[in-house]
C-alpha cells in the first residue's frame, strides 16, 4: 500500500518532467530567455529595469539569480528549467490533494493528469521558464489554505503572503490573488474579525514587495521599475492586437474542460447550498481571470496556466454529476447523462487533437529557431572577444545566453521600442547619441515587427510603431553585413566615425 501511495505523486512528477522536457533540447523560449538573462545580470551586479528592460515584476529575475548563484556549474537556462519543474510538480501535487476530495482515486488522478498536461505541455509552457509557471504554485497553495484551514487572522496572513508572492512573479495572478485575499478576510467573519484578518493579510502580504522595493530604491532602479512595469504595460495594453486571433485556439484547447465546468456551474446556481467554498472560490477565480483577459484585450496561451487549476476543479464537479447520473436507476437521468457524456467526449477529443497538433507545431518552430540561434551564437563566440557586447535588433535574447556575450545596453528585445505611447522619437535620438559615442561592436537583426532591413514579420500586428529610421541610417554608414543564418543577420562595425 505504501508503494501505491508513493506511485501516484512520483508518476505525476515524472509526467511533469516529460512534458517540460522539450525545453532541455529546444532551449529557452523568447520570454524565458529574457528572464534567465535578467538573472545573469543581477548575479553579475547589475539591476533589472535599469540595466535590462522588461515589464514583468522581478520575482523570477531574483529566483533565477539565486538559482544561478547556488548552481554556478549549470547553464542559466538549465537552472530556470529545473526551477520550472520544481514549481510545476509542487503545483500539481497540491492540486491533486484538492482533487481527491472531489472524485474517486482513479477519476481524481485522471483529472490531475489533465490539468498537468494543460499547464506543462509545450503549447502553453513552451518548455518552461514563464512567469505563470511560478506564480501558479503560491496561488494553488492559497486556494488550499482558504479551503482547508480554519478561517482566522493566521490563515489570512498566510494567504496574503502567498498572494503577494504570486504577484511578484506575474501580474496575471491579480484576479486570483484578489479572490483568495477577499475570501480569507470575509468568510465567516464578524466586522471586528474582518479588520483583524485584513490587517494580518496586508501586513504579511507587504513583506516581500516592500523588501523588493527597498532593494530597488537602494540600487537606484525604482523609477525605471515603475516606468516599465506600469507606464510601459499601460501603453502595451493600449497597443494590443486584440483577443480575436487566439480565441478559436483557446476554445478548441479548453472545450473538453469548459463543458463539464459549465455543468458544474449550472448545478451551483440551482443548488448553492450543495457546494462548498472551494467550488465558489474556483468559480470566482476563473471568472475574474476571464474578465482580466477581456479587459487587457489580449491572450497568450501561457496566460491559461493560471486559469487551468481552478477550471479543472470546476470540471471535476461536472464530471462527478455526470457519473452519478449515469449510475442512477432513473431512465431519464441516465439517458441525459449518456448524451452529455457523448458530447463531452467529442469536445475532449477535439481538445486532445488540438493539443497534439499544437505541440508538433510549436516544437517544430522552436527546433528551427534554436538551430538558427545556435549558429548565430557560434559565429559571435568565434569572431568577437569575450568582453564584446551585442546589440539585438528584434526578439531573440537566447543569443546572449548561448554566445556568453553581454547586451550592449538594457534593450534586449524590441517591443518597448515599437510601442506607441511609450517610445518616442526623442528616445530614438537619445539611443542614436549613445551609438555615436560608443557604437555596438556587433548588431544582430532577427525576425521582428519593425525590422532594420528585412521584410516585416507580421507587419499589421501591433506593437509596430516605427521611429527607428535614424538608427537604420547609422547602421548603413558604419556596419557591414558579416554573416547570415536563417532569419538572423549579423552586422559588424567597420567605421566608428
Amino acid at each position: 500500500m505504501r508503494v501505491l501511495r508513493l506511485a501516484r505523486p512520483i508518476s505525476l512528477v515524472a509526467l511533469a518532467a516529460a512534458l517540460l522536457s522539450p525545453g532541455l533540447w529546444l532551449g529557452a523560449n523568447f520570454d524565458a530567455a529574457v528572464y534567465a538573462l535578467a538573472g545573469v545580470r543581477i548575479r553579475d551586479g547589475f539591476m533589472p529595469y535599469t540595466d535590462l528592460q522588461d515589464n514583468k515584476p522581478p520575482g523570477l529575475y531574483l529566483l533565477n539569480a539565486f538559482g544561478q548563484t547556488i548552481l554556478p556549474w549549470l547553464s542559466p537556462w538549465l537552472v530556470s528549467w529545473l526551477a520550472t519543474l520544481a514549481f510545476t510538480a509542487a503545483t500539481i501535487l497540491v492540486l491533486d490533494t484538492l482533487m481527491r476530495r472531489r472524485l474517486l482515486p482513479v477519476a481524481s488522478f485522471l483529472m490531475s493528469v489533465v490539468c498537468l498536461v494543460g499547464i506543462a505541455a509545450h503549447p502553453l509552457s513552451l518548455g518552461g521558464g514563464h512567469t505563470e509557471s511560478f506564480a501558479i504554485l503560491p496561488l494553488v497553495l492559497g486556494l488550499w489554505a482558504v479551503a482547508s484551514l480554519p478561517s482566522s487572522p493566521r490563515s489570512a496572513a498566510l494567504v496574503g503572503f502567498l498572494a503577494s508572492v504570486a504577484l511578484v512573479f506575474s501580474l496575471q495572478s491579480l484576479p486570483a490573488a484578489v479572490v483568495l485575499g477577499a475570501a480569507a478576510v470575509f468568510i465567516k467573519a464578524t466586522p471586528r474579525e474582518m479588520v483583524r484578518r485584513a490587517a494580518a493579510a496586508l501586513a504579511c502580504g507587504a513583506v516581500v514587495p516592500l523588501a523588493i522595493a527597498a532593494w530597488l530604491v537602494a540600487r537606484g532602479a525604482l523609477g525605471d521599475a515603475i516606468d516599465q512595469v506600469m507606464t510601459y504595460n499601460v501603453a502595451y495594453l493600449a497597443a494590443s492586437g486584440g483577443l480575436g486571433h487566439m480565441l478559436p485556439v483557446v476554445g478548441l484547447l479548453l472545450g473538453g474542460l469548459l463543458f463539464p465546468a459549465g455543468i458544474g456551474v449550472v448545478r451551483m446556481i440551482r443548488d448553492p447550498g450543495a457546494f462548498d467554498r472551494l467550488d465558489w472560490l474556483c468559480l470566482a477565480w476563473v471568472l475574474g481571470s476571464l474578465a482580466s483577459l477581456a479587459y487587457g484585450n489580449r491572450v497568450y496561451l501561457h496566460y491559461l496556466i493560471v486559469v487551468l487549476p481552478p477550471l479543472t476543479l470546476l470540471s471535476a464537479r461536472g464530471f462527478e454529476w455526470l457519473l452519478a447520473a449515469f449510475r442512477s436507476p432513473g431512465r431519464g437521468n441516465r439517458g441525459r447523462a449518456i448524451g452529455l457524456i457523448g458530447a463531452n467526449a467529442v469536445l475532449l477529443t477535439i481538445s486532445i487533437v488540438t493539443m497534439v497538433d499544437l505541440t508538433l507545431l510549436t516544437t517544430g518552430i522552436a527546433a528551427d529557431d534554436v538551430a538558427v540561434t545556435n549558429r548565430t551564437a557560434d559565429w559571435i563566440k568565434a569572431n568577437t572577444p569575450a568582453d564584446a557586447t551585442v546589440y539585438l535588433w528584434g526578439d531573440d535574447a537566447y543569443i546572449f545566453l548561448q554566445s556568453d556575450r553581454r547586451p550592449y545596453d538594457r534593450h534586449v528585445y524590441q517591443d518597448p521600442m515599437v510601442t506607441k505611447g511609450y517610445w518616442t522619437p526623442a528616445k530614438t535620438a537619445a539611443l542614436l547619441s549613445e551609438w555615436e559615442a560608443s557604437p555596438p561592436p556587433v548588431i544582430v537583426e532577427t525576425r521582428s515587427a519593425v525590422p532594420m532591413f528585412r521584410a516585416p514579420y507580421e507587419p499589421d500586428r501591433p506593437p509596430n510603431y516605427d521611429t527607428l529610421g535614424p538608427l537604420r541610417d547609422f547602421v548603413r554608414s558604419h556596419y557591414r553585413l558579416a554573416a547570415t543564418f536563417g532569419d538572423h543577420d549579423i552586422y559588424e562595425l567597420v567605421a566608428a566615425g
